[in-house]
C-alpha cells in the first residue's frame, strides 16, 4: 500500500498488543530492522511486514493467503483508520518448475518468437550453460479494467532464479494495482477494496499464471 505511515508503531508487541499475533509469536518474531524511517519484521506463519514513510507491504509465503487481508483490515479498517493510503496492490508472486530447460524454452519462444528478431533471435536461443540465451524478462500490462477508474494489473514472466539448477524453473508476479486517483483522508476505500476484493484478485491472477503454465506441451 501506498499512502503516510508511521514506521516506528509497526512492531511485533504491538502487533500482540492489539490481538493480530499472540505474545508467544511476539516473542519468536525475527527483526530485521526497527528505525523511525523503516520497520522490517517476520512472524509466525512466513509473514514478512515492511513498513516505510510512504509504504506498507505484509506478505506470506504460505497458505491460508487470505490470512493478509484479515490483517490489512484490522489494522487500518479498526485500528489505523485514520491512516491516509491511496494505492494497493494485491500481488501474487510464484516460483514453479517446468522439469527441463527444452520445456522452459520452450514457453519462452513461445511468449517471444525469435523470428521477427532475425538473426539475432536466432543467436539469442543457443549457447549452453551459463552462456545459454533466451526470454530474461516479459512484462504485459492492462490498464482498462473494469472494476477501476485507475489501477492496472500487471504480469511478468522470468526464468526462476529459486528454481536455478537445471534452469528448468520460471518465476511469475501478478501486480494487481488499485489507485484512488485523489489525496485519500483514510483508508476506509482502500480497506474495501482489500475486504471485498482479495479473493477475486488471487482467483484472477492464478487464472493468468495457469494460462504461461499451460503453454507446455
Amino acid at each position: 500500500m501506498v499512502g503516510s505511515f508511521n514506521p516506528q508503531i509497526f512492531q511485533p508487541f504491538w502487533f500482540a498488543h492489539h490481538d493480530i499475533i499472540s505474545d508467544e509469536d511476539a516473542e519468536i518474531a525475527k527483526i530485521a530492522v526497527l528505525l523511525p524511517e523503516i520497520s522490517r519484521f517476520n512472524l509466525e506463519g512466513d509473514f514478512s511486514v515492511q513498513v516505510e514513510r510512504e509504504r506498507f507491504a505484509i506478505d506470506r509465503a504460505v497458505a491460508p493467503l487470505i490470512r493478509i487481508a484479515d490483517v490489512v483490515c484490522r489494522l487500518f479498517g479498526e485500528l489505523l483508520p485514520h491512516t491516509p493510503i491511496g494505492q494497493v496492490g494485491i500481488n501474487r508472486m510464484i516460483h514453479f518448475d517446468l522439469g527441463s530447460q527444452e520445456a522452459r524454452d520452450q514457453i519462452g519462444i513461445k511468449l517471444a518468437p525469435r523470428e521477427p528478431w532475425g538473426e539475432f533471435g536466432r543467436l539469442a536461443s543457443g549457447g549452453e550453460g551459463a552462456k545459454h540465451g533466451g526470454l530474461i524478462s516479459l512484462v504485459l500490462t492492462q490498464r482498462d479494467v473494469s472494476d477501476r477508474t485507475n489501477g492496472w494489473i500487471q504480469a511478468k514472466v522470468e526464468p526462476s532464479h529459486v528454481i536455478a539448477r537445471g534452469r528448468t524453473g520460471i518465476y511469475m508476479e501478478i501486480n494487481d494495482h488499485y489507485d484512488l486517483g485523489k489525496r485519500p483522508d483514510g483508508a476506509d476505500e482502500i480497506v474495501e477494496i482489500v475486504r471485498t476484493r482479495f479473493d477475486t484478485s488471487l482467483a484472477h491472477s492464478d487464472s493468468i499464471i495457469d494460462q504461461i503454465m499451460s503453454l507446455k506441451s
